[in-house]
């Protein structure tokens, strides 16, 4: 069956300005450290560390902006900040495959067993802090606060 011409003609796109820009991760990493430096040590949560360095950025731009997530994921390589998780226990579904704090792929965390094989007993984060067992970890509260190393130390691989 042939399409029925209705007579309206497409409709031009709107051509809209941007809304927001997505800043470099240095800018990002140079806020926060004068965030907690100036003014406040530490931050209860995410979300109003989160309104500061937002506060910051469009200091300088302003139509800048970062979400939580990319926030969260950035703050773990910064020196001289420390991102403190607070987490709960879950004891269902399965253990996840990707680190819920920064992103990172998670390691098996192993132990050997009586007849000479091997068991996983949980995973962790090779970028982070995290880790998991057969209770699921889960994070519910981050917290921003001045400290941590001046540089990012080298991770202790367990080799001599």
């Amino acid at each position: 069956m042939p399409e029925k011409d209705d007579g309206a003609k497409p409709r031009p796109r709107a051509t809209t300005a941007a809304r927001f820009r997505r800043p470099a991760a240095d800018d990002v990493a140079r806020i926060a450290r004068r965030a907690v430096r100036g003014g406040r040590a530490s931050f209860p949560s995410l979300a109003a560390f989160r309104a500061a360095v937002v506060d910051g950025l469009r200091q300088e731009e302003p139509l800048a902006t970062v979400g939580g997530a990319r926030l969260r994921r950035l703050l773990v390589g910064v020196a001289g900040l420390r991102l403190s998780v607070r987490y709960t226990e879950r004891p269902d579904g399965p253990l996840p495959e990707r680190c819920p704090v920064c992103g990172a792929d998670l390691a098996p965390i192993r132990n050997r067993t009586l007849s000479g094989g091997t068991i996983e007993l949980g995973r962790r984060c090779l970028r982070c802090a995290y880790w998991t067992h057969a209770a699921r970890r889960v994070p519910v509260r981050y917290t921003v606060s001045r400290g941590g190393p001046e540089r990012p130390r080298p991770r202790a691989t367990g080799r001599p």
